[in-house]
């Protein structure tokens, strides 16, 4: 079996207990407009182009064999439309400012990459975690990974918006010890707005999971991004809501950034929320406490 992966990162300590090497599979049902992965939304691979790290020497430019890269006002242009992916720009750089994102590989090959941290995993208490993009876009290869790696005996986890059909979320929770899910906003007009997506299939998921897998340790995420997410109404509701899932369930406040700028830039895509900027520290304490009132358990990344 295949399936697309986008990277493939170690020694996260973030994304789960203990040091974890997170396995990060391209395809994402949603379309957040303060995504700060836009290379991990499509599934297909993709060229990025950072313009900051090219040094103009020309050499993509000569390799093209589509002549999809022109020099226009002494920048260098990639005209998508024309581009097959071929590589060999990527390959003739010489300073890194191009890369294809999105590799093929097999449970096999996945499982072999993240054995090589096994030592790290016993000695910390940590594991595999899924992430993306959303690994529910590709179920059946994520939950392959997922029972391979229960069958070596490690610790596995998922990062998913759960947007998607319960048969789908359900075979990847068979294997999975530890879950993140997302809920961007608890108005499913409003969610729909920010995501593209209705939260309802969302909500009805996450009540499933808190009946069908009463004892997995379950962080539901908040993005707090201001003017969006961030109003006492949403954090009202969202804590009422997980505070009557179980005592499994916590909450993550997640502080919008904007460290996913230059990907979209890579990408020749528009950036939306250019101008917005974090919340303040003292926000999300303020936020912290309101949601702990109502019982719930908070984590503050």
């Amino acid at each position: 079996m295949k399936g697309l992966i986008l990277n493939i990162e170690r020694f996260s300590i973030h994304d789960g207990p203990g040091i974890r090497t997170v396995v990060f599979l391209k395809g994402c049902p949603l379309r957040c407009i303060w995504c700060s992965t836009p290379d991990g939304q499509n599934m297909f691979p993709e060229l990025e182009y950072f313009s900051h790290k090219c040094i103009k020497c020309g050499r993509c430019i000569d390799a093209c064999p589509k002549k999809a890269i022109v020099k226009l006002n002494d920048e260098i242009v990639t005209l998508r439309y024309e581009c097959t992916l071929c590589g060999k720009c990527v390959e003739k750089c010489l300073s890194g400012a191009r890369k294809i994102v999105g590799k093929e590989m097999t449970v096999e090959d996945v499982l072999k990459e993240v054995e090589k941290d096994m030592v790290f995993y016993s000695s910390s208490g940590g594991g595999v975690t899924l992430s993306g993009g959303d690994p529910i876009s590709q179920p059946e290869f994520s939950a392959a990974i997922l029972k391979m790696c229960r069958e070596r005996g490690i610790n596995t986890c998922i990062e998913t918006s759960a947007y998607g059909d319960w048969g789908s979320l359900a075979k990847m929770l068979a294997y999975t010890d530890f879950l993140y899910v997302d809920i961007k906003h608890i108005d499913p007009l409003k969610h729909k707005k920010f995501t593209g997506k209705s939260n309802r299939k969302i909500l009805k998921n996450i009540e499933n999971i808190s009946k069908s897998y009463p004892d997995m340790p379950v962080v539901v995420r908040v993005p707090v991004v201001p003017g969006y997410t961030d109003d006492m109404e949403n954090i009202r509701a969202i804590a009422l809501f997980v505070s009557g899932l179980g005592k499994n369930f916590k909450i993550e406040l997640l502080p919008y950034h904007r460290l996913g700028i230059h990907r979209y830039e890579a990408l020749s895509r528009p950036y939306l929320l250019r101008d917005l900027m974090p919340p303040p520290h003292e926000h999300i304490k303020t936020l912290k406490r309101f949601i702990e009132s109502y019982g719930v358990k908070v984590i503050m990344s």
